[in-house]
């Protein structure tokens, strides 16, 4: 899931410019010889995260949607369990994505098993799991009965 997509500009250096405050130098990137580009050459830098950490409890996070409602629903059942959660925002290409963070670190398992991971919770599918602009249908089905 990318997160940030910046375009800079590579000096022989090995520095890629990509606002004049800011650079990312060759050798940041794990890359030991500076390869040997015209000045000036574009270069793309993509910021990636990986989905599954957003589900693992990592950080005490346990859900991310791009649905105002469903994190809304979801964090008043985690209340209902008796699991108390507060709701976190990262911008990603002009769209938000809303993470249940967990308050108290014990509950995180027993929140992530109730929301995807028992067969005895909600058992819900993640945002992208579905075709772009589609609705969550696991969560539909979990609201509608």
């Amino acid at each position: 899931m990318k997160l940030v997509k910046k375009t800079g500009i590579f000096n022989p250096d090995g520095e890629i410019v990509l606002h004049p405050d800011i650079s990312v130098s060759w050798q940041l990137l794990g890359e030991k010889n500076i390869p040997e580009l015209p000045p000036g050459i574009h270069f793309e830098i993509d910021v990636f995260i990986d989905e599954h950490t957003l589900l693992s409890g990592e950080c005490s996070i346990v859900w991310a949607t791009y649905d105002l409602r469903q994190a809304e629903v979801l964090s008043n059942a985690l209340l209902a369990q008796n699991i108390t959660s507060v709701l976190g925002r990262i911008k990603m290409n002009k769209r938000n994505l809303l993470l249940i963070i967990i308050d108290n670190i014990k509950d995180t398992a027993e929140a992530i098993d109730f929301i995807w991971r028992k067969k005895s919770g909600l058992r819900l599918k993640p945002d992208w799991a579905y075709a772009d602009g589609e609705p969550n249908k696991s969560f539909e089905k979990w609201l509608n009965g």
